[in-house]
């Protein structure tokens, strides 16, 4: 009885696993035919999803030069450059036209003018009178004015080489007349003072040859009788009386100084 029945049950699943096997068969048969005309479609579309793209591939060789395109807009006016070297000088142009005639200025403006310059004069002629007034009143009674030049002392008396200090820290020299109205200007002061006085001429550099501060030989001269003699091998200086003569004399001895202005 159990030998039967497990003969039973062996033959059971040995016919479950047959039809387990022909419906796996009997499926696997209908999906392959299923499928078939699907997998022809392949080709054209993928049956799965889309994948990422992939890393760029690499740069082609270069292409021919394309044809030359067709010119473009004008661009805006750039900045000014350097200015270039100067060019060569042109030619001088023609003359011009002359131009018109000025208009007629009149007798008005010449007449304001000369008004005004007379007044001038006039000034300038109370002023020159005013000045000699005031310079007669200062040369009075220690100095004389001959034209432009002045002659005056301060009544001081001292040797030649005192004489050339004092007249030129005054601005001025030791009296030198190179005609006979100055040599009779400085003979008034002489004769008030009643001194015989320096004047400017000195034979120091040439014996017997006097000559003026300035270097120049005299132009003029008033010598008394038998002067100048040179006594002594000593006179190289000049000094004028009250009578107008000159006599030459010793530089180191004392005479009134004049000054030249």
């Amino acid at each position: 009885m159990e030998g039967s029945k497990s003969e039973k049950m062996h033959f059971l699943a040995a016919f479950q696993l047959f039809m387990l096997t022909l419906s796996l068969t009997m499926a696997s048969d209908q999906v392959r035919g299923e499928c078939e005309p699907k997998l022809n479609m392949c080709n054209i579309m993928p049956c799965g999803m889309p994948g990422s793209n992939g890393l760029p591939g690499r740069d082609g060789n270069e292409g021919p030069k394309g044809e030359k395109g067709d010119r473009g807009e004008r661009g805006s006016i750039g900045p000014p450059g350097k200015l270039g070297p100067m060019g060569i000088k042109g030619d001088q142009g023609p003359v011009g036209p002359k131009g018109r005639k000025g208009d007629y200025g009149g007798n008005g403006e010449m007449n304001s003018l000369k008004q005004q310059v007379a007044t001038l004069q006039e000034q300038v002629k109370i002023l020159q009178t005013s000045f000699t007034k005031y310079k007669n009143a200062e040369l009075f009674p220690s100095g004389r004015a001959v034209g432009e030049t002045i002659f005056k002392t301060s009544s001081f008396e001292g040797n030649f080489e005192k004489a050339l200090q004092s007249c030129r820290q005054a601005g001025g020299q030791v009296a030198s007349p190179r005609n006979a109205a100055e040599n009779m200007a400085i003979q008034e002061i002489v004769t008030v003072y009643n001194k015989a006085a320096f004047l400017g001429m000195t034979d120091m550099k040439t014996e017997g040859k006097f000559i003026y501060p300035t270097g120049e030989s005299l132009s003029y001269s008033n010598w008394a009788p038998g002067e100048p003699n040179n006594d002594k091998d000593e006179e190289d200086c000049v000094e004028i009386f009250t009578n107008g003569k000159w006599n030459d004399k010793r530089c180191g001895e004392s005479c009134l100084i004049i000054c030249q202005f």
